[in-house]
């Protein structure tokens, strides 16, 4: 069974409970964040057996169990869903972002200079970029959100990676209602070149999309990969290197959300990222 770290966030007070909490700052800036982890350990398999990303189911008491193992997706759809509703706002926006933060500090993820870290995921943020580190190789999977809340967006984030293998997971997390359930969509990437698109919601993480081989990802070590969401209503059009990859409908997280990067290190022990940018247009 594993344990979830919880903590709670206020504007004004910052209260830690055991395991994961702000990093102690003089100064609160407007987008005031939180970070939360939960512990997505799973049984070891046997070297030779294929993997996939691990993913639990919690229960009532907000304890995890562990699910069974599944084969790494080996062939890509030979049709991908267009993105053609006429609802839907077309291809990626150009021009200026509304919001966009290049790292020249941490406040808007609310880093302050002597970084982060809960024993699990160590964040921090210099020379322009934010460095997340998932400490151990164990499916640890921790976040980092701001109190940014977009309705229809485009939201687009740069990740380089550092050494990694496999099944090595990062990416973005969106329309989470609040910084301490972790609940919300994941858009992650592996290091061998797989995607996702997952809801963790009350009753279990499962897979929308995923995971499944898909030859616009950069896979492998020190590689460099974009990946972009494209909402409208209920409707999350997926891009990866601004290609555009494929559309989901959920209606589960409808209402505004908050939004940041998240890491999980399945093969590589301190496996690590910088992201350069992240940003987001308002769509009507």
């Amino acid at each position: 069974m594993f344990k979830q770290t919880l903590f709670i966030l206020s504007l004004m007070i910052i209260v830690s409970v055991t395991g994961c909490n702000l990093p102690n700052s003089p100064e609160i800036s407007p987008d005031i964040i939180a970070s939360q982890v939960a512990n997505l350990l799973t049984t070891t398999p046997a070297l030779d057996a294929p993997i996939d990303i691990p993913s639990e189911v919690p229960t009532i008491t907000t304890q995890f169990t562990p699910e069974t193992i599944l084969p790494i997706e080996t062939v890509t759809p030979t049709q991908e869903p267009s993105l053609t509703p006429t609802t839907l706002p077309q291809g990626i926006p150009t021009g200026s972002p509304n919001w966009l933060d290049s790292f020249d500090d941490g406040t808007r993820f609310g880093i302050n200079p002597e970084g982060y870290d809960d024993g699990q995921t160590k964040i921090i943020v210099s020379d322009g970029s934010l460095t997340m580190t998932s400490i151990s190789a164990i499916g640890w999977r921790g976040w980092r959100l701001t109190s940014q809340k977009p309705a229809n967006y485009y939201l687009q984030a740069s990740f380089q990676t550092n050494d990694c293998a496999g099944s090595d997971q990062y990416g973005l997390v969106v329309q989470s209602p609040d910084f301490d359930s972790g609940f919300g969509y994941y858009f992650g990437l592996t290091c061998d070149g797989r995607y996702a698109f997952q809801k963790w919601e009350d009753i279990g993480l499962s897979n929308l999309q995923g995971w499944m081989n898909d030859q616009n990802i950069i896979a492998g070590s020190n590689q460099k990969n974009t990946i972009g969401i494209l909402k409208s209503g209920n409707q999350y059009n997926l891009y990866i290197n601004n290609i555009p990859i494929v559309t989901i409908d959920d209606d589960k997280f409808s209402a505004p959300g908050y939004f940041g990067p998240y890491i999980a290190g399945v093969n590589t022990p301190n496996f690590s990222f910088q992201l350069d940018e992240i940003s987001y247009w308002n769509l009507q």
